[in-house]
């Protein structure tokens, strides 16, 4: 989903203004808000189907993280990117505006999708790269809970992953 200041700065660097160079992704779960439900403890995915609601996601806590994204917003040499791996659900948007995130592009689980968490992630982050080719040579900082989802991302030559755990404790929100 694009916004208006994702355009406003795509326009920029048609423009022969220089383009952000930095791409720093979010994920929701534990690393912005604290989860919704206890799919991270369990994995039951049918409990975390039900308790992934609209009112349920406007309740959750806000995390030490979620109040650095704003720095990176406003900063024209970063891309903020929020990526879920949940099933995409068309109030996302809402909530996260709702809720005061800042962000330029959102990423979520396309409906049939049920290939690994880790994987997709790659896969989505790589194809966004490729799709916006006006972005050269990117450094990617990639913002995660899942040791499974930084191990995968890792892999890619031009991305940096941080342990949103370590940083929404010891860090205070602080990359």
């Amino acid at each position: 989903m694009k916004n208006k200041l994702l355009n406003w700065k795509l326009r920029a660097i048609q423009k022969n203004e220089s383009p952000p160079t930095n791409i720093i992704v979010f994920d929701i779960d534990n690393t912005i808000f604290e989860s919704v439900g206890t799919y991270e403890k369990d994995y039951n995915l049918k409990k975390f189907i039900k308790d992934n609601s609209f009112f349920r996601n406007l309740l959750t806590k806000k995390l030490p993280l979620f109040y650095s994204i704003k720095n990176y917003y406003y900063d024209k040499n970063f891309m903020v990117i929020i990526q879920t791996a949940r099933a995409k659900k068309w109030w996302l948007p809402l909530v996260l505006f709702l809720r005061g995130v800042k962000y330029h592009y959102l990423i979520q689980r396309p409906p049939s999708n049920t290939q690994a968490t880790g994987k997709l992630k790659k896969t989505q982050l790589v194809d966004f790269i490729l799709r916006h080719n006006e972005i050269k040579n990117p450094f990617v900082a990639f913002v995660d809970d899942s040791k499974e989802n930084r191990d995968e991302i890792q892999t890619l030559r031009y991305a940096h992953v941080y342990d949103a755990d370590y940083y929404n404790s010891k860090k205070g929100g602080k990359i």
